[in-house]
């Protein structure tokens, strides 16, 4: 846990502020200073979410700062962060695709429609050609070039590495008993990562509002959930070893709130899914996540009860 007195976490905070400008900046010029296709991609969701990310962990720093009673644990930082980079990667393939996808669409247009179609309509296609082209300039562009991609990879990697720096609170270790750190946890955590991930719509980049819309929440769904299987993880492997009792604490506390979100966002997707397109497969591994999450709220109740 953060020494409050001692960390004021400026680095982090200015972080935060610097990744939230750049990509505000970013979706402010995809979607006003160029001219784009009617439908969303997979990367307009991914920056959506990076906005997101960027917003809920301002607002909790400030939180923290304000508030004595807030803890701020530095093994769940740094497992978002494992989180946060694994969503650049995504952002990064996302657009990489979107782009390969455009220009290969383009290819065939001038390929079947100018050069073996009819020349009267050469003009009309050369438009649309220089639109999508202008488009995937833009995309390659600002924070979706290649080179701020990187640049953001690796500072996130470097909070992560020098987050054991921080100032801690001093407290001494002690040995919990065996039986508070049931193997049922980690292995139902692990279960709810594999079914949110099977949640998301894995067949399509492209979407309409709707179709953004619960891409951006199974995003999120499956990125709390495996920030709660890496912390049970964590958590578990203290088992059988003197721990600080705020780790203790702090951890499956952590978990048990972070069902509560978690349940919200389970209960939307199936809400969209029965509305919307029933018949998906989707549809059960959404069931099969809330089925887990109550059986892990009975496991961290328990807990907490013994705690």
């Amino acid at each position: 846990m953060i020494d409050k007195s001692k960390s004021k976490l400026i680095l982090l905070e200015y972080s935060i502020l610097t990744y939230f400008v750049l990509f505000l900046l970013n979706l402010i010029y995809v979607n006003i200073m160029v001219t784009r296709p009617d439908t969303l991609y997979l990367s307009d969701v991914m920056l959506w979410i990076h906005l997101f990310f960027m917003i809920s962990g301002y607002i909790y720093i400030k939180y923290f700062q304000k508030h004595n009673d807030v803890q701020f644990v530095v093994s769940i930082y740094r497992y978002v962060l494992l989180t946060m980079l694994m969503l650049h990667i995504i952002y990064f393939i996302s657009v990489y695709l979107q782009s390969y996808l455009l220009i290969d669409e383009t290819l065939i247009i001038i390929r079947d429609k100018i050069l073996r179609g009819n020349p009267a309509l050469i003009l009309d296609f050369s438009n649309v050609n220089y639109t999508t082209l202008s488009y995937v300039t833009g995309l390659l562009q600002g924070i979706n070039s290649p080179l701020i991609l990187l640049f953001l990879t690796l500072w996130t990697a470097r909070l992560y590495y020098t987050a054991n720096h921080m100032q801690q609170v001093e407290e001494t270790p002690k040995k919990y008993d065996y039986f508070l750190f049931p193997l049922a946890i980690p292995i139902f955590w692990f279960l709810l990562v594999v079914a949110s991930f099977l949640s998301i719509n894995l067949l399509t980049i492209r979407y309409d509002v709707l179709q953004s819309l619960e891409m951006f929440m199974s995003m999120i769904f499956f990125s709390a959930s495996l920030i709660g299987f890496l912390v049970s993880y964590a958590w578990f492997k203290r088992k059988n070893m003197p721990s600080k009792p705020s780790q203790m604490t702090s951890l499956h506390r952590f978990l048990s709130l972070l069902l509560l979100p978690l349940i919200i966002l389970s209960l939307l997707l199936l809400m969209y899914h029965v509305l919307t397109n029933f018949q998906t497969y989707r549809i059960y591994s959404v069931l099969a996540s809330i089925g887990i999450i109550l059986i892990l709220s009975i496991f961290h109740l328990r807990l907490r009860r013994l705690d």
